[in-house]
Formats: C-alpha cells, sequence, structure tokens
C-alpha cells in the first residue's frame, strides 16, 4: 500500500511539472509587441494629459493672474480687483476637476455607445478644442477661453480614466490585467511631472509661451489618434 500511494504521489508531481513550464511560457508570449504598443500609446493620450493638465498651470500662475489682469483692465479701463483675480483663479484651477467629473458621468454611456476604442479616439476632439481654445486665449484677450478650455479638458481626463482601463482590460490576457492595468498610474504620474517642468518659466511657463503649452497637448493627440 505505502509503494502504491508512493507512486501515485510521484505521478502527480510529474504532472504539475510538466504544466508549470508550458505555463510560464504562454504568460511570457502574452506580453507581445503589439499589446505593448497599443497600451502606451492610449495612456499617453489618456492618463498622460490627464497630469499633464493637472500640474501645468502651477507654475506658471503669476503670468496666468497678469493675463487676467491686463484683459480686465482693457475692457473695464481699471485693474482687477485682488478678491475678483483669486476668484478666477480658483474657478481656473477648481474648474478642471468639474469637467472631470462631467466626463466620469458620461463615460460609461459613450463607451457602450460606441466602444471603447472609438470612445478614447473620439475624446481627443474634446482635448484638441480645449487646447485651441487655450492656446488663443491670449490672442483674443479673453480669459474666459482659458476657462473654458480647462473644462472641457476635465471632461477629456475623466472620460479617458473611465474608458481607458476597461479598454486596457479588454485588449490583455487575463494572466497581466494587473500588471497592464499599472500603465495608467504611470502614466499620471508622468504627465504630471513634464506638466511642471514645461510650466517653468525658463521653458514654456512664461506669458509669451502659453501656446506652447496648448500645442503640446494638440501633438500628444494627434500622435495618439493611431490607436
Amino acid at each position: 500500500m505505502m509503494r502504491v500511494a508512493a507512486s501515485r504521489w510521484l505521478a502527480k508531481g510529474s504532472r504539475r511539472a510538466s504544466v508549470l513550464p508550458g505555463s510560464l511560457a504562454g504568460k511570457t508570449v502574452d506580453w507581445s509587441c503589439s499589446l505593448v504598443t497599443v497600451s502606451l500609446v492610449g495612456a499617453l493620450g489618456s492618463s498622460f494629459l490627464y497630469g499633464y493638465n493637472l500640474s501645468v498651470v502651477n507654475a506658471p500662475t503669476p503670468y496666468i493672474k497678469a493675463f487676467y489682469n491686463e484683459s480686465w483692465e482693457r475692457r473695464h479701463g481699471h485693474p482687477i480687483d485682488p478678491d475678483t483675480l483669486t476668484l478666477l483663479w480658483s474657478v481656473t484651477v477648481s474648474i478642471f476637476a468639474i469637467g472631470g467629473l462631467v466626463g466620469t458621468l458620461i463615460a460609461k454611456k459613450i463607451g457602450k455607445f460606441l466602444g471603447r476604442k472609438n470612445t478614447l479616439l473620439i475624446n481627443n476632439g474634446f482635448a484638441i478644442s480645449a487646447a485651441l481654445l487655450m492656446a488663443f486665449a491670449l490672442q483674443a484677450e479673453a480669459f474666459e477661453m482659458l476657462i473654458v478650455g480647462r473644462f472641457i479638458m476635465g471632461v477629456d481626463g475623466g472620460i479617458s480614466l473611465s474608458v481607458l482601463p476597461m479598454y486596457l482590460n479588454e485588449i490583455s490576457p487575463k494572466e497581466i490585467r494587473g500588471s497592464l492595468g499599472q500603465v495608467t498610474a504611470i502614466f499620471i504620474c508622468i504627465g504630471v511631472f513634464v506638466g511642471q517642468l514645461l510650466g517653468l518659466p525658463e521653458l514654456l511657463g512664461k506669458n509669451t509661451s502659453c501656446t506652447g503649452l496648448s500645442c503640446a497637448v494638440i501633438s500628444v493627440c494627434f500622435y495618439n489618434l493611431p490607436l
């Protein structure tokens, strides 16, 4: 009886050993070049832009406030009140989060109607229109364009952060879904860093370089279109 039990135990162990290498090899094959490319491009046009627009207004704050003051003075003939300037700046910063809330609420319906991939592609339209509004706000001397652009960009961020994880979950094998899901968080952090960097006065953070900050958004959106 002991010999029979030992032989059965050895047979089970050999079967497990024969299955293990194949499963590991399968997991290695799952990381295909096309899967990684689509994941990186999708995250670049979605979560990266969210992190970028979240932080890009921090460094050039004095220049944007000066633009608000100049626009107000041209219209009304006197400088803007400090309390009003603080209110406008608070709205400019916080309206991005309000737009994100709106984008999150409508993302589910749009995703079901158009599909995850088409939603991400069409969502670039929000980012491009918002970037154009913010880029030409200085030439039009209208700070309202900057505020509206921030709101639309928030809608873009809310949609992308809701749809991108679902899209990555659909295209990735179940063995690597957890690892691939980290792409969203990683690119948010990269976007925050790049936004802080480009917002420095030595780079694109000056009042005369606001167009460059918006053009960076447009470039990323067009790079994401082949997705």
